[in-house]
């Protein structure tokens, strides 16, 4: 059985995380876990047919750890995974490129898995949007449109982000050089070769992600729209039995799914 502790147990993601572990026999959750300044913390949630004290430490060993808080919570927790040699899984978005720099360094020692997204769905979508970049090539604009609740405190979303590199990746491009982050104010012409990247915050938008490529005479959209967390929850949960027990280093939720690295 895989002991497992759950950062971010009272979040929206962790709530439906804790359902999923209730109902699986390879796991056994031994910590349910939350920032100290989280004003539910000591306060009991269930998992399955049992109540679980959520807490701002773990005194329990344990195999795996998922991590769906805040960048705070996974750079704490992620040092505490290194001194226990267990693995660790990261849903959290939002990281600084020097807590990205950190995080890499820790999988020198420990397996991690991060994933901007865990769908099946986004993942598929992730090679279609790469090999639509490919073969369209320079004389395609593209512009990556994303859709969240107004809770949602990072932007853009983690898989936006992922979209956009798989993009660069695909065709030779460069972040730095090539993405724009919403437009305001006399912006010129559209440079060649220009990324555009926008986010949406309203209501209680799950996750709606697009991907426009348009040309002088056809428009092509690759969408992706995710009607519950359930579909995120679902994989995380993958992942954590997935990654125990592999060696160091960072991992990506398209080996969890045999879609390649």
């Amino acid at each position: 059985m895989i002991r497992l502790a759950l950062l971010g147990a009272t979040g929206r993601m962790g709530g439906h995380v804790l359902e999923l572990l209730g109902e699986d026999g390879r796991f056994e959750l031994v910590a349910a876990l939350t920032g100290p300044d989280d004003p539910r913390c000591g306060e009991a949630v269930r998992c399955g047919g049992r109540e679980v004290v959520v807490r701002d430490s773990c005194d329990e060993a344990f195999d795996v750890l998922v991590d769906f808080s805040l960048p705070a919570g996974t750079m704490r927790w992620v040092e505490a995974c290194v001194e226990r040699s267990a693995a660790m899984v990261i849903g959290a978005t939002g990281h600084s490129a020097e807590e990205l720099a950190r995080i890499e360094r820790c999988a020198e020692t420990i397996p991690i898995l991060k994933a901007g997204n865990f769908s099946v769905g986004v993942n598929l979508l992730l090679g279609l949007v790469a090999e639509a970049a490919k073969k369209l090539g320079p004389d395609y604009d593209i512009e990556i449109v994303e859709h969240h609740h107004n809770k949602k405190i990072d932007a853009p979303s983690g898989t936006a982000d992922a979209l956009l590199r798989a993009i660069v990746d695909a065709t030779g491009g460069d972040v730095a050089r090539d993405a724009v982050y919403g437009r305001h104010g006399h912006t010129g012409v559209r440079p060649a070769g220009q990324i555009g990247v926008h986010a949406v915050r309203m209501g209680a938008i799950v996750g709606h992600h697009e991907v426009h490529f348009s040309g002088a005479s056809e428009s092509i959209c690759i969408r992706h729209t995710a009607h519950s967390r359930g579909a995120f929850a679902r994989g995380a949960v993958e992942a954590a039995a997935w990654v125990r027990g592999r060696p160091a280093g960072m991992y990506g939720m398209r080996e969890v799914l045999g879609l390649g690295s």
